[in-house]
């Protein structure tokens, strides 16, 4: 009896290795599992309105001569924006712009910028939604990267890993000059035809 149950054990061990051999094949990296089981966290590219400064959009005008920068749209009833919020934990530094959309706050103020201590000299709150319209962009959280007085790309920022990465690489640009682009000096250079608004 005991042979018997000792083979029935080592046959559900080998039986047991097998199905786990074949996970392991099916699921070789951390990423397939993480692909399959919709935990991507893929930024995903939004449009932007072609050769528009940044003010004539509705956001702030220092941007239209600032070298690089990202403005990150949030609103108060998202949670993933709630979550790059709270990484923030008050500190925006100079290349970050926050562009908040509220919800509903004491006298029009975001409660989301009420409650991580957004820094109110770099955050401006969306009341009419009329910046985010300007930029095109109905989603949120999304990050536009600012570069020479443009907006140069967009794309939606579904953590906290790709905000600390989208903010990586514009301060390794800013650093180190890269891609040759030059500091803008005084007013832009509007490149809309006439009569566009």
């Amino acid at each position: 009896m005991t042979i018997a149950l000792s083979a029935a054990v080592i046959l559900l061990g080998v039986l047991t290795l097998l199905l786990l051999g074949s996970q392991v094949e099916m699921y070789r990296t951390i990423e397939q599992l993480r692909e399959f089981g919709g935990l991507v966290d893929r930024p995903v590219p939004l449009d932007l309105p072609k050769n528009r400064t940044p003010s004539k959009a509705g956001l702030p005008a220092e941007l239209d001569t600032t070298v690089r920068a990202v403005v990150l749209l949030l609103s108060d009833r998202c949670g993933t924006c709630r979550a790059l919020a709270g990484s923030l934990d008050g500190a925006v530094n100079e290349d970050l712009y926050l562009i908040v959309e509220p919800g509903t706050g004491v006298d029009g103020a975001s409660e989301l910028a009420l409650t991580y201590r957004l820094d109110p000299a770099r955050t401006v709150i969306d009341e009419t939604g009329d910046i985010s319209s300007g930029v095109g962009i109905r989603v949120t959280p999304a990050a536009i990267v600012i570069e020479n007085g443009r907006m140069t790309r967009a794309s939606t920022v579904p953590s906290t890993r790709q905000l600390t990465d989208i903010l990586s690489t514009v301060r390794a640009h800013r650093s180190s000059g890269a891609s040759g682009m030059q500091p803008v000096v005084g007013q832009p250079v509007d490149s809309e035809p006439a009569g566009a608004a």
